[in-house]
């Protein structure tokens, strides 16, 4: 059989097209044109440390073809600023599940939000707001932690690709208008001077860099009919488990299983028959996901 492509991994260099700063401290101000993002604490007046949060997206729909497999996701971001006696700690990333809005001002604590510019408090300045200033777990934000890292001086730093990141690029991939990024924070938010300033996506170098590895959509090829019968074949690849499904009419409100595939230590080349004596036409669909292989 001929007509079957070789998998590789495609790569692709992702910037972001939006990131900004909810900074406690002023917490009416936006930070969305300035050159840096802040996310940590500062020690606060009366003992309390104020915090930043600081949150970026990806339009990853825009960089990628539909119906790619995510095999793998790393983010990258340089710390350009820290206090003059700084606490290290590890910064995570949680997926975002609330849009908001970048804003335009400029200025290293920001300035008075105008209408549809996010703040700590505000997720588009006045309303509608954050279900808590600055964010609230389980409802703007996923309680999981997408990745995370130790963050201590100055220079770059990478959230190294997890299964949950890999999940979250996956998701905005296959769910476009559900795409509301990342909020990066600190695990010690208890403890004053953990803040960091990053390079933003406005800052002539060392701004947020995703790098995405990806399979392109799988391909059934020489898909032919002889009488009442069609067959075509398509590569299992090792580590991903495939589905054939059908319907008979489209859009189709279902689509049924025909078939599955999967291979766990070494692909193959699967071929696929189907009686349509029955029907007087039927549309075929490819799957693929990653497998929970040993």
């Amino acid at each position: 059989m001929g007509g079957l492509r070789v998998l590789s991994a495609q790569s692709a260099t992702l910037h972001p097209v939006a990131d900004t700063t909810l900074f406690e401290t002023d917490p009416n101000n936006n930070l969305g044109a300035t050159p840096n993002f802040v996310s940590g604490t500062t020690a606060g007046s009366a003992g309390e440390p104020f915090r930043s949060r600081a949150v970026m997206k990806f339009d990853v729909a825009s960089e990628m073809p539909p119906g790619a497999t995510v095999i793998s996701a790393a983010l990258t971001l340089t710390v350009v600023k820290i206090p003059g006696v700084p606490a290290n700690s590890t910064f995570e990333l949680h997926r975002l599940l609330e849009p908001w809005g970048e804003g335009n001002k400029n200025n290293s604590s920001g300035i008075q939000a105008t209408t549809g510019e996010a703040t700590w408090i505000s997720r588009f300045f006045l309303l509608p707001q954050w279900a808590t200033p600055g964010g609230a777990p389980g409802t703007d934000f996923s309680t999981n932690v997408s990745a995370s890292t130790f963050v201590q001086g100055l220079g770059s730093y990478t959230f190294a690709s997890t299964s949950n990141l890999t999940a979250d690029v996956q998701f905005w991939l296959d769910n476009a208008s559900a795409n509301f990024g990342w909020i990066l924070m600190t695990q010690d938010e208890a403890t004053s001077s953990t803040a960091r300033r990053f390079a933003s996506r406005e800052a002539p170098t060392g701004g947020p860099v995703l790098v995405v590895e990806y399979l392109l959509p799988p391909v059934m090829a020489d898909m032919a009919r002889q009488d009442s019968t069609v067959a075509f074949h398509f590569n299992v690849e090792a580590g991903f488990d495939y589905a054939v499904e059908y319907a008979e009419t489209l859009p189709a409100t279902s689509w049924l299983v025909l078939t599955n595939f999967g291979a766990k230590a070494a692909g193959f080349e699967a071929t696929v028959t189907n009686s349509i004596e029955v029907v007087p036409s039927r549309f075929y669909r490819l799957s693929r996901v990653p497998c929970n292989c040993p």
